[in-house]
């Protein structure tokens, strides 16, 4: 189903189940069109399925808008809505035969290992946690008087308002929805070209996906509906709709039932209900609230609370809309791009994907990517973290139970929360780990024997680690809450809430901590063994299973956790009885080593050897948020982990159209920018901006399909870290800016250390910046060349030279904005 551009003086038709869509152009070749956002996009097609639907969300509730004029779905989620697929697995306690797993690993019987450990278990195969599913359908049907012109859809991200826009013989008509986070319900407007011109027919039923998709999919999803989803019934009456369902195989503590309502108030039009469809009538205008609610007593119906609380809401819309952008778009407006898109801001998203390519990336696509990224992240992030999905979803089989999968996927969505100036937004990621923490002690516990917490791969309802298949060794995987203690930290570095960090992450971090504690034992070198690991999903090129020991990712992760947990402990004057043993266990560490290809070894022993066409690239996993002191002092290792960022790009990614896994370029370029390599991370941001996107701006996990939320975080992550990077007291300016873009502004970066960047504007051998910091300091600035002059244009500030010639250290006074240019050789 595709709709081509508007062509002047000619006609061009689009079937839309049994409509005929026209879009005509007058004699000037201009067309009635929906103008674009400020920030924002137009689109001139149709979704062809629900993941080209228009999104919206407020973190709690996800709507997806197909955009088809007469014959309309609009798919509704919930952030809690997982599917009950029956009681969590608690793995048995089978830690006092680790020590024959690690056996069969000594003797190189690595898939003996994994399987041994796979019959421990007890499962019967590869087990997924409940998935992320939708609520249902939201149908509206209309008429037409003659065809139907002047179609165009939209989003606007500064209010995350969905518009579908078109006309018939009596004028335009317009669709304009938001799911509010003022007031915790979708707003739909229903509106005509006058009076008495909007007439419909609403119904609220089962996800039923009608559009093109393979029939597999179809099948899979129908034939989990049937055995997973009971007691469906949908009603209407004057005041509105109502939806519910139960759950066959709910559980103790799971989610029972769902209940949705749709309270629609028509303006000077009639209302009637006829069966399950409510019509209206020569409105002229119509205003939809829908709500979800999760029943885990589903003796206890919502109804008539979300009846009271719909009911007296304010039908102003416009009033409606500015709540909600009040918060909403407070937070998304905190950030800005501009490297020059220009005048193809005006440009259809059909338009601007058509345009760009790899030796021309469309400058305004990137601006208008980045927004749509940050809006994405905005919108599904609410109680809970980004899903796979977000917080939207169109089928009872999603891809990968579209879970939370710890070991990248959702480390890259939450990627740019804190430097993309959105810090409450990761909190909702801190929330969800501190709420399964006690799983990851059994998972510890009953796996390995230890004190302490361990992250499993994936997990929704429960953190139980499930991740087990003879031929997957997901369960071996420990860095998981090394890495995740990472963010908590990270949170304290860029906010300075020591409530926070003494209360949240310090306590998460010595859970963390306590496992490796017990876990690691040294070898016959006096070096510690990691046994038995993962590196996430790959296996070494000299072996046929997962099951392996020393993996780098579990090392770094290992080592940067002490590392923070001392510095954290040293900021609260806690634990010092314990320091000196952490301290201790960093010397114990195995070394990154380079393989005789000069590569950076994925696993740090002589007896494993890489296979770098994998699509992960864990054993960078040093590099995805700065630089340890050990490979910053070692250009051998600079250099062995640049060249493995360059074997990955040229495996994967050159001459290649397609593209499977879009997070993996995520940690490629978190890894170049890192490195200082401007062409290799530019490079992976053209595969990042061409590939995965569809005209929805929706990003995708592979080429142009499967919708997916893991770059709507990492690609800007990567984009910000090209032009500002930091740690407490160092900003590094433009340290990957690439060639192509020689003049450009961004606003809004948010450092570690409490500083924001208000504004950062480059010309060549020009910088102007902006900085306000919450407390009194000195910051260092480092230039990517060396600076010729600095001076204060606003504000108030103090320069020193540094020993770098690229470098000047600013002091700064609490809540004061001062603006710098600095001009470089």
């Amino acid at each position: 189903m595709k709709m081509n551009s508007l062509i002047s003086g000619r006609m061009v038709s689009l079937a839309i189940g049994l409509i005929t869509v026209v879009l005509i152009a007058d004699s000037s070749g201009v067309s009635r069109r929906l103008q674009s956002p400020e920030r924002g996009f137009v689109s001139s097609q149709p979704a062809e399925t629900w993941e080209h639907g228009l999104i919206s969300g407020n973190g709690t509730i996800g709507a997806n808008v197909l955009s088809r004029p007469l014959d309309e779905t609009i798919v509704f989620t919930h952030e809690r809505l997982f599917l009950p697929m029956g009681p969590p697995t608690m793995p048995p306690d089978s830690s006092a035969r680790l020590f024959e797993v690690r056996n069969l690993i000594d003797r190189g019987l690595y898939r003996q290992a994994t399987e041994l450990a796979f019959d421990f278990s007890g499962q019967t195969g590869f087990m997924y946690p409940d998935p992320f599913v939708p609520a249902f359908d939201f149908n509206i049907t209309m008429e037409s008087e003659g065809d139907i012109s002047d179609y165009m859809r939209s989003v606007d991200f500064q209010t995350g308002e969905a518009t579908v826009h078109w006309a018939d013989n009596r004028g335009v008509f317009e669709r304009r929805l938001f799911v509010s986070r003022a007031n915790g319900v979708a707003v739909l407007s229903i509106t005509g070209p006058k009076a008495g011109s909007v007439s419909c027919r609403l119904k609220l039923g089962p996800r039923k996906p009608s559009e093109k998709l393979d029939a597999r999919t179809l099948e899979r999803s129908a034939d989990r509906f049937k055995t997973h989803i009971a007691d469906v019934k949908s009603t209407a009456d004057e005041s509105g709709l109502t939806f519910r369902n139960s759950f066959t195989k709910a559980y103790p503590g799971s989610i029972h039932a769902l209940e949705g309502m749709a309270y629609i108030v028509a303006k000077n039009g009639a209302k009637r209900a006829e069966g399950e469809t409510l019509i209206v009538t020569g409105a002229d205008s119509v205003l939809v609230f829908v709500d979800i609610k999760m029943l885990y007593d589903p003796d206890r119906s919502s109804f008539d609370g979300m009846k009271n609380a719909l009911s007296g809401l304010s039908t102003d819309y416009q009033s409606l809309l500015t709540e909600h952008k009040r918060i909403h778009g407070e937070m998304f407006m905190r950030m800005r791009l501009d490297i020059g898109g220009g005048a193809d801001h005006k440009l259809t998203t059909e338009e601007l994907l058509a345009k760009t390519s790899n030796v021309n990336l469309c400058r305004a696509l990137v601006e208008k990517e980045f927004d749509a990224a940050r809006y994405n992240i905005i919108s599904c992030t609410g109680q809970l973290p980004p899903t796979l999905q977000g917080v939207w979803g169109g089928t009872y089989v999603p891809g990968w139970a579209s879970d939370f999968t710890h070991n990248g996927n959702v480390p890259s969505a939450i990627a740019a929360m804190l430097m993309g100036n959105t810090p409450e937004l990761m909190l909702a990621y801190t929330s969800y780990i501190e709420s399964i923490v006690p799983y990851l002690k059994i998972n510890a516990k009953h796996i390995f024997g230890c004190r302490g917490v361990v992250l499993p791969s994936r997990s929704t309802t429960n953190g139980f680690n499930n991740a087990l298949a003879p031929s997957f060794a997901g369960g071996f995987w420990v860095g998981g809450a090394a890495w995740s203690a990472h963010f908590f930290y990270d949170y304290y570095l860029y906010t300075g809430d020591r409530a926070f960090l003494a209360e949240h992450a310090l306590p998460f971090m010595e859970k963390a901590a306590l496992f490796f504690e017990d876990y690691l034992y040294e070898g016959p070198d006096g070096k510690y063994i990691f046994s038995p690991t993962q590196s996430p999903e790959n296996t070494p090129g000299n072996t046929n299973s997962q099951g392996t020991f020393n993996a780098t990712m579990d090392v770094a992760a290992a080592k940067e956790l002490l590392r923070n947990l001392i510095a954290a402990s040293g900021e609260l004057g806690k634990n010092q009885e314990k320091i000196s043993l952490w301290r201790s266990m960093l010397k114990k560490m195995p070394d990154y080593t380079i393989s005789d290809e000069g590569i950076i070894k994925e696993w740090l022993t002589p007896r494993l050897d890489n296979r770098d066409s994998h699509r992960h690239s864990s054993q960078l996993y040093p590099l995805y948020d700065g630089m340890p002191k050990e490979i910053a002092e070692s250009g051998a290792l600079q250099s062995a982990f640049k060249k493995s960022i360059e074997y990955k790009l040229d495996r994967h990614w050159k001459g290649k159209a397609s593209g499977f896994m879009s997070f993996g370029l995520v940690q490629l370029g978190q890894a170049a920018t890192s490195l200082g390599e401007d062409e290799l991370a530019y490079e992976c941001l053209i595969h990042l901006v061409n590939r995965f996107w569809l005209n929805n701006l929706a990003s995708m996990h592979n080429h142009k399909s499967l919708f997916n939320m893991d770059i709507s975080g990492g690609m800007p992550a990567v984009l910000i870290k090209m032009l500002a990077a930091s740690e407490p007291g160092r900003i590094q300016l433009l340290p990957a800016l690439p060639a192509a873009w020689p003049t450009g502004t961004i606003e809004g970066v948010l450092c570690r250390g409490q500083i924001e960047i208000k504004r950062l504007h480059w010309d060549n051998n020009r910088i102007r910046i902006s900085l306000e910091s919450a407390v009194k300091q000195s910051v260092t600035l480092e230039a990517p060349s060396e600076i010729t002059s600095i001076s204060v244009k606003n504000g108030k500030a103090s320069i020193r030279k540094t020993n770098n010639k690229n470098a000047r250290t600013v002091a700064l006074g609490a809540g004061r904005e001062i603006e710098l240019e600095i001009k470089m050789k």
